[in-house]
C-alpha cells in the first residue's frame, strides 16, 4: 500500500507581475503551518516532495517539509507541476523510482483537482488554496504503473475543516 498526498498552495497573493513569483498571504503562511500539523496529527508521515517551482508553492512546501523533517534530495521541483495537467502530473510520478510510501505532490488548480478526480473516480469539485487529498494506491512500489492502480481517496482536508 502506498499513500499520495495532493496538496494545492496555500493562498497567494494576487497576480501584480509574474504569476510564478506570486508569494503566499499571511492567511496563507498560517494555513500552511497548520495543515502540515494537521497532516502530522493524523498520522501521515510524508517521505517525499514533489512541488511546481513557482514560489507559493515554494513556500508551501517548506511547511510540509519542515514538519516531516525532509530536505536536500527529500525535495524534487518539477517544471511540468506549474500549472500542471492531469498528465503533467502522473508523468512527474512516475519520476519516482525509491521505494518510499508516502509521497507528497504541492501543485496548482485546476490541475490537483482534476488529478484527485481523475485517479479517484470521486468529485471533489475544487480543492481550495492549502487543500489536502489522501489516496491510497494498492500496490507494493511506485515503479508500477499507479494510473493503472484505482486510488481510493481516504479524505479531504482543508483549513475550515481539518
Amino acid at each position: 500500500m502506498k499513500t499520495l498526498i495532493i496538496i494545492r498552495h496555500a493562498k497567494a497573493e494576487q497576480n501584480f507581475g509574474n504569476d510564478k513569483d506570486r508569494k503566499l498571504t499571511e492567511r496563507g503562511h498560517r494555513n500552511a503551518e497548520k495543515m502540515s500539523k494537521v497532516l502530522m496529527q493524523k498520522g501521515y508521515k510524508i517521505d517525499k516532495i514533489f512541488s511546481s517551482p513557482a514560489l507559493r508553492t515554494v513556500q508551501t512546501t517548506e511547511y510540509f517539509a519542515l514538519a516531516n523533517h525532509l530536505k536536500g534530495d527529500d525535495i524534487k521541483y518539477f517544471e511540468k507541476l506549474y500549472l500542471g495537467t492531469v498528465l503533467k502530473i502522473e508523468e512527474s510520478i512516475l519520476w519516482l523510482k525509491e521505494n518510499i510510501n508516502t509521497l507528497a505532490v504541492v501543485g496548482h488548480n485546476p490541475g490537483v483537482s482534476d488529478f484527485v478526480n481523475d485517479i479517484t473516480n470521486v468529485n471533489i469539485d475544487d480543492l481550495p488554496t492549502c487543500g489536502i487529498a489522501v489516496i491510497e494506491l494498492e500496490m507494493d512500489n511506485w515503479e508500477t504503473d499507479f494510473t493503472t492502480v484505482p486510488g481510493k481517496l481516504v479524505e479531504v482536508l482543508t483549513p475550515d475543516n481539518p
